[in-house]
């Protein structure tokens, strides 16, 4: 690959126009766009998040932004399943923008709340037990609106391979769990699931 970073700055940008056309077309356009990143998951298995609280700022008396994530290792999946990942998150945003409750169980639960959401804006939903109604995808409709969106907008981007056991070097037998969105962190020595209940997310493996 060459000139990467450009390349890295186009796919956001590819994001962004994506987001500003699911507003439009599944919302309304009543969001407002968050600061749209792309980012790794240390474990390999989200496909994005949604921060609920506005973790990006220009300085410290700035009230700040939300962080809508696009996982970095999934970036190499169809457009029509990245647009999925883009407006299950979207749909999370609804929900904090009207102080909704789609998530339970610390939030590791998406409830039938947010089921609700997300079939009113596009997706079809199934529930999978532990994370609850939490698998989408496009419905046939909004998937030929997608289609529509690829041919006036050709993909150009570029994604992360998956994180490799060999990539970060531990000392120990004890493992760090970090927050993405506040930083607050545990320690374990076997895997765990710990969830930040001040930003409603799980916390990832350092």
């Amino acid at each position: 690959m060459i000139n990467g970073t450009e390349k890295y700055l186009g796919t956001v940008n590819y994001l962004s126009r994506l987001y500003d056309f699911c507003n439009d077309k599944l919302f309304g356009g009543e969001l407002t766009k968050p600061v749209i990143t792309v980012q790794r998951d240390e474990r390999n298995k989200t496909n994005g998040w949604w921060s609920v609280k506005k973790v990006w700022k220009e300085n410290a008396d700035d009230e700040g932004e939300h962080e809508l994530n696009m996982t970095a290792q999934q970036l190499n999946r169809p457009i029509t399943a990245i647009a999925a990942t883009m407006i299950h998150e979207m749909c999370h945003q609804y929900a904090s923008v009207h102080n909704m409750q789609d998530t339970s169980r610390s939030g590791n639960y998406h409830n039938k709340l947010f089921k609700k959401i997300a079939e009113s804006h596009g997706l079809t939903v199934e529930c999978e037990k532990t994370i609850g109604w939490s698998v989408t995808s496009l419905t046939a409709e909004t998937a030929a609106m997608i289609d529509e969106f690829i041919k006036d907008n050709p993909a150009d981007i570029i994604y992360r391979l998956p994180v490799f056991k060999g990539e970060s070097v531990k000392t120990s037998s004890t493992r760090k769990y970090v927050c993405p969105v506040c930083g607050m962190s545990v320690r374990a020595t076997k895997e765990v699931h710990v969830q930040c209940v001040d930003c409603n997310q799980l916390l990832q493996e350092e």
